[in-house]
């Protein structure tokens, strides 16, 4: 089950630390300038697939309740995707996904339970997975996913090269072959960069709303002249 494509949904997770837009969500502490989110803000990525590269964004656009749970919209340029996603004080899941299926119909895959996509606060050498379901009203498959945070590193992008957390991930659906990807997530911007087999994505672009966001996006290459080893101290 090809549920969305394999960047977007790292992406989400640089998306996720929203600041306090609905009831319940609380300040989770300094890993979220690492993972900003405006409503109202836009992120702009280079894709590129072998020899291919294509240009995809994704917007905050509203707030809502899923199954009882207060999430955020995320709207991605790419294939009519769209996403929501909770905040919790221990981490940021995704709760259910939405995509054209031949501009006819939106086909709504649910995650049973909701997949953990980050943990709280934030820890180099943290390891979590998630062992569950996608759910469509058609059919459902299991998904097997693991995470490992390797701490703060300098970011692989020459236009944000400020200390970024770099995080592996490796997701298997049904008895497919398990991927692995690795991304960084860097100060004021939420996900930059992803490298795979195959695939690579880098944050060309973010237009933030809050002038919050906009301060810590301009304080991420102010950090570059610091090492990663001082800034990994300091977050512990």
């Amino acid at each position: 089950m090809k549920t969305f494509p394999k960047w977007i949904w790292l992406f989400l997770a640089s998306l996720a630390p929203f600041q306090p837009l609905w009831a319940g969500a609380s300040a989770v502490g300094a890993e979220q300038d690492y993972y900003p989110a405006d409503l109202g803000g836009k992120w702009v990525f280079n894709i590129t697939e072998g020899k291919n590269t294509k240009t995809a964004s994704v917007v905050c656009d509203k707030t809502g309740t899923i199954n009882g749970k207060p999430c955020l919209h995320l709207k991605s340029s790419d294939s009519r995707l769209s996403y929501w996603v909770q905040k919790k004080e221990d981490g940021v899941y995704i709760v259910q996904t939405c995509r054209s299926v031949l501009g006819l119909a939106d086909l709504e895959i649910t995650f049973d339970p909701p997949i953990p996509l980050l943990k709280f606060p934030m820890k180099k050498g943290d390891k979590w997975e998630y062992n569950g379901w996608g759910r469509t009203f058609i059919a459902s498959k299991r998904l097997h996913i693991t995470y490992e945070n390797k701490g703060l590193v300098n970011s692989p992008l020459k236009q944000f090269s400020g200390p970024a957390f770099e995080v592996v991930c490796t997701h298997q659906v049904e008895k497919d072959a398990p991927v692995t990807q690795t991304s960084w997530y860097g100060k004021g911007l939420g996900f930059v960069a992803s490298r795979s087999p195959g695939e690579s994505i880098s944050l060309e672009k973010f237009e933030p709303v809050s002038e919050a966001s906009l301060s810590l996006a301009k304080e991420h290459n102010k950090d570059a002249s610091q090492t990663a080893s001082n800034d990994q101290t300091d977050s512990d």
